[in-house]
């Protein structure tokens, strides 16, 4: 594993006021978008939907839910198949729990989890991850907006965002010196998704990898998102997205949280035509995203390149 580098991961304004389409500020984000996701496969992003407040409740409802008996997390929260919803106890990563939330930015879907997990409600739970999840999405969006701009297939856009749904998952990693365990917090990998919203706790721990090898801190911060493109993206791309190979390492004596939407796709997912040429001929197959998540809990998946090994031509 390479040395910690120096901080290099893009940091982009996205204040309202900033992001009207076709304006000098606008064309500056697109520019850095792209190059965030090319070169680091993410970038960070500050925004005013954000406010503090909602860092706070967020985490606060984290630990709500952490702070639950493990027969009231391992309860089934959704009825998508293979859907997993709570995370624990693995040998391999024993700092290591998370929980999820499918649909968060529908109110009606937090309800029911929120039912599920206290009989008697929790409307303050229930009232921060919609709020969370609420204001992530439009970031999901704009970012989303962004990167078909780039490509020159805005035409594509609706059709495709049409096609979305969210998970909402928060993580929670043990200090290591509490337990005597590895630093490990969950090791190097990529995501399955389209694209990942994370926001952290004031306990580091989140790294990157660049493409030289090299490991990058990201500095939790509570004005801002961290934004990585997952398989699917790099797939949609045809290769010009880096899907971001991403850890977790706990170093400080202090639990750790972080709080992320997730976006998947329904059905098939394939490269746009637009997006093959000379310089980037077809690299991908079709593929089913619910399958593709279905082969990574599989015995037999690749443990190096999964997504290439999965539809790659």
């Amino acid at each position: 594993m390479g040395s910690l580098a120096e901080q290099k991961i893009p940091v982009i304004n996205f204040k309202e006021e900033h992001l009207k389409p076709g304006s000098d500020s606008w064309i500056s984000a697109l520019k850095q978008v792209r190059y965030g996701f090319e070169e680091y496969g993410c970038l960070e992003i500050v925004c005013d939907q954000f406010p503090f407040e909602l860092h706070n409740s967020i985490f606060d409802a984290a630990e709500d839910v952490f702070n639950l008996p493990k027969e009231t997390k391992m309860q089934k929260t959704s009825t998508r198949p293979g859907k997993i919803g709570y995370i624990a106890g693995l040998p391999e990563l024993p700092l290591y729990e998370s929980i999820a939330l499918d649909s968060a930015t529908t109110l009606e879907e937090v309800e029911y989890f929120t039912n599920i997990m206290w009989p008697a409600g929790n409307n303050s739970f229930r009232d921060s991850v919609h709020s969370f999840s609420k204001r992530i999405e439009v970031l999901h969006e704009m970012v989303t907006r962004m990167v078909f701009e780039n490509y020159g297939v805005e035409g594509l856009f609706n059709s495709f965002w049409e096609k979305r749904f969210y998970v909402c998952r928060f993580f929670k990693y043990k200090a290591p010196h509490q337990t005597n365990e590895s630093e490990v917090g969950i090791g190097a990998h990529t995501d399955s998704t389209f694209l990942s919203i994370l926001h952290q706790h004031q306990v580091k721990g989140l790294q990157i990898k660049t493409k030289d090898g090299q490991w990058i801190d990201v500095k939790p911060k509570p004005s801002s998102l961290f934004v990585i493109a997952g398989d699917v993206l790099k797939v949609w791309s045809n290769d010009r997205v880096r899907s971001c190979e991403h850890q977790v390492m706990v170093s400080e004596d202090k639990i750790r949280y972080s709080a992320g939407l997730f976006t998947f796709i329904k059905g098939v997912m394939q490269v746009p035509e637009e997006l093959i040429d000379d310089e980037y001929p077809l690299r991908y197959k079709p593929f089913d995203h619910a399958e593709y998540n279905r082969y990574l809990l599989s015995e037999d998946r690749d443990k190096n390149c999964p997504i290439n090994a999965f539809c790659g031509i």
